[in-house]
């Protein structure tokens, strides 16, 4: 990797990342421009037509009227739908194709081994710091007689422990979220791509990532143990 410290950087991240953002990029504006005045609009009638409805300051006749043209509008975009639904479906094969010929292999394993080599110095980094804050705090007994000064330097190395910990597990953290975006981006484009409506295998990847994100060791050993 291009540093030395043997995992990414956001930038080297993103740099890896921008050549798949851009590829699905155009495909996307190719979609979004089929859909402009088909599935686009027959939302947007939609929606407009429920809010008509609920709008009580149009009379039944006045509704009636928005609602009859927002219709006639919608026969045309669901027509101009139709007429579009096979270049749309083709565009959205050949994206997921390209997303799963290089998301994993150029983007993704990168960023997941890069957050192991993180995560393994930051293992190192706190084991280390827990040893120099034992040898301090053995040290700093060993000089102390008074109960009252012991007591107090068992408290202060007590905190200090936890003040680690905390730093630690919130640098342990980052890296998980880090590597969690870096899943979760694929499904992002797909999910605009496929306006949210995924494919049952989309849906149980997701599921399965969102389960080992936010699974908890100790919570679970704590419940089951």
């Amino acid at each position: 990797m291009a540093n030395d410290m043997k995992y990414l950087s956001a930038e080297e991240e993103a740099k890896l990342l921008k050549p798949i953002d851009e590829y699905i990029g155009k495909i996307q504006k190719q979609i979004d421009a089929l859909r402009k005045d088909g599935s686009d609009k027959v939302q947007e009638l939609k929606t407009h037509i429920s809010l008509v409805r609920e709008n009580k300051n149009y009379t039944k006749e006045e509704q009636a009227e928005i609602i009859r043209k927002d219709k006639e509008q919608m026969v045309k975009a669901k027509e101009t739908e139709a007429a579009n639904k096979d270049k749309v479906s083709k565009l959205i094969a050949e994206a997921e194709e390209y997303l799963k010929a290089h998301f994993k292999k150029d983007y993704y394993d990168k960023v997941a081994a890069s957050c192991a080599a993180q995560k393994e110095q930051e293992n190192a980094e706190y084991r280390k710091v827990r040893e120099e804050l034992k040898k301090e705090h053995e040290s700093s007994l060993s000089k102390l007689s008074d109960k009252q000064e012991i007591k107090d330097e068992k408290y202060v190395y007590k905190n200090r422990l936890y003040d680690a910990q905390m730093l630690h597990e919130s640098k342990l953290q980052e890296i998980k979220d880090r590597k969690h975006e870096a899943f979760t981006h694929k499904y992002h484009l797909i999910d605009l791509l496929r306006t949210s409506k995924f494919t049952f295998t989309q849906k149980k990847i997701q599921s399965f990532e969102n389960y080992k994100y936010t699974f908890n060791t100790s919570q679970f050993l704590y419940k089951n143990g």
